[in-house]
């Protein structure tokens, strides 16, 4: 994870409401916030107390890097205890040669009782020693499986005391230090994806059938960037709002370079789109 050269994130504005009315005074334009294309509030999945924050803001992640981990130093003995369990081969070794002496008993019983050196009854006692040692390499056998998928488990468990990166980012906020106690319903770290921004402006229903899932529109995005820039048509809302007669539409907006800042405002001239 390395630092991100100086960024600009602005704080999210409200949508809906407030994007709907945003517009000129001449009706032609449209007005929305942008937000990245994914952001994430991250918390723990169990209470417990900080071990290390491993980001600062303004840190780039990648998925699955190990943003904020708990104390785990008793789940890492529960472990290791586990693991040497899962690694025992004595007792499964000891049923082995039990049951290959086994094998050799019955076959020289049988032997015998062919030669009428040996009775019947001996004979299924030989067997039953040998069924009992074989039953006693499958439960060997069994038991080593179980410790196998109990150290699967506490595993798992060990992971669950990490926070990880959800995808591809940026750490825009960061809001605890090692030593302090998080619950579940904390959410220390934020991640925001800003290699594309989204767009989101209400226009009125006579923009309705000018706009095309999938084309490309001018939006003007507001001061700090003040620009042109393109904007992709990903999604217009099937449904109108009955009391504004507007309907949402989201535009993406290629970041890749990251020089865009979230937040900034998007407008849609849409005497450019009716035309």
């Amino acid at each position: 994870m390395k630092a991100l050269t100086p960024l600009l994130v602005l704080p999210l504005f409200l949508l809906a409401a407030n994007a709907a009315r945003a517009q000129d005074g001449d009706g032609d334009v449209v007005r929305g916030p942008t937000r990245p294309a994914q952001v994430s509030n991250l918390g723990p999945l169990q209470e417990g107390v900080v071990r290390v924050v491993n980001v600062v803001e303004g840190d780039q992640v990648k998925h699955g890097d190990i943003l904020l981990r708990l104390l785990d130093d008793v789940q890492e003995a529960r472990i290791a205890l586990v693991r040497a369990a899962a690694a025992a081969e004595g007792e499964l070794r000891q049923a082995e040669v039990q049951a290959q002496e086994a094998e050799v008993v019955v076959s020289r019983t049988q032997a015998a009782a062919a030669r009428s050196a040996a009775t019947e009854w001996e004979v299924r006692q030989a067997q039953a020693r040998r069924e009992a040692a074989r039953a006693a390499v499958q439960a060997a056998t069994d038991r080593r499986r179980v410790e196998q998928q109990r150290l699967g488990l506490e595993l798992a468990t060990l992971d669950a005391l990490a926070i990880r990166a959800p995808f591809d980012g940026v750490v825009t906020r960061v809001d605890t230090t090692p030593g302090a106690t998080l619950s579940r319903t904390d959410r220390p770290l934020t991640v925001a994806n800003l290699s594309a921004l989204e767009a989101v402006l209400y226009p009125p229903a006579a923009a309705w059938p000018h706009l095309k899932v999938g084309s490309i529109y001018r939006l003007s995005l507001s001061a700090p960037v003040g620009r042109i820039v393109d904007g992709r048509l990903r999604h217009i809302d099937p449904v109108l709002d009955a009391a504004s007669g507007r309907f949402r539409a989201v535009f993406v907006i290629d970041n890749r370079n990251l020089q865009l800042p979230a937040g900034t405002e998007a407008a849609l001239d849409l005497s450019e789109v009716t035309r």
